[in-house]
């Protein structure tokens, strides 16, 4: 099942060729989370801060069906 992986700032540098338009499609296994799908695409789990999925806040466990937009956002610093 393909998912579309977006990836915010820093976290795109783990991506090749990442297109910050149109994101990046990865093949999942059905049953796959969002922790393995990371993982997958070779995004270190301690880098991200925020994800969604569909617009929607998530967690690494999240179970994923499938045609899903998967977002990862790494922590924002400011002052």
């Amino acid at each position: 099942m393909a998912i579309q992986l977006f990836l915010a700032a820093t976290l795109r540098r783990y991506v090749p060729g990442y297109d910050a338009h149109s994101g990046y499609e990865v093949g999942v296994l059905p049953g796959a989370t969002v922790l393995s799908l990371a993982h997958q695409a070779g995004i270190p789990d301690k880098e991200v801060k925020l994800i969604m999925v569909n617009g929607l806040a998530a967690k690494w466990d999240t179970v994923l069906q499938g045609d899903e937009r998967v977002a990862l956002f790494p922590p924002v610093g400011g002052g």
